[in-house]
C-alpha cells in the first residue's frame, strides 16, 4: 500500500502529514524531499495543502520537491543495478 504525504507550509517550517500517521518537518524543500522519499513516499503520492494562517507553498516550490523526489528514486535505482 502506497504512502500518501500532505504537505503545508507552517511556521518556517515544511510539515508533512503521512497517511499512516506520521508527521515530518524540514525547514528547506529539499531536505523535506529526502524524508519523504525515505519514507517510502513516491513524488506521485504528494499533495500540498494551504490553511489560514499558514503561507503558501509556491509553484516553484512544490515542483522542486517531486522533482527532487524523483531524482532519488532514478538515483537509488541506478545504485541497485550498479551493486
Amino acid at each position: 500500500m502506497a504512502i500518501h504525504a500532505t504537505v503545508g507550509f507552517f511556521k518556517k517550517q515544511f510539515i508533512a502529514e503521512l497517511s499512516d500517521g506520521r508527521h515530518l518537518g524540514q525547514q528547506d524543500f529539499l531536505k523535506m524531499a529526502e524524508a519523504l522519499y525515505c519514507a517510502g513516499v513516491l513524488a506521485d503520492d504528494v499533495s500540498f495543502e494551504w490553511k489560514a494562517g499558514q503561507r503558501m507553498i509556491t509553484a516553484g516550490q512544490k515542483v522542486a520537491l517531486c522533482a527532487e523526489m524523483r531524482r532519488l528514486a532514478r538515483e537509488r535505482r541506478v545504485l541497485s543495478i550498479a551493486a
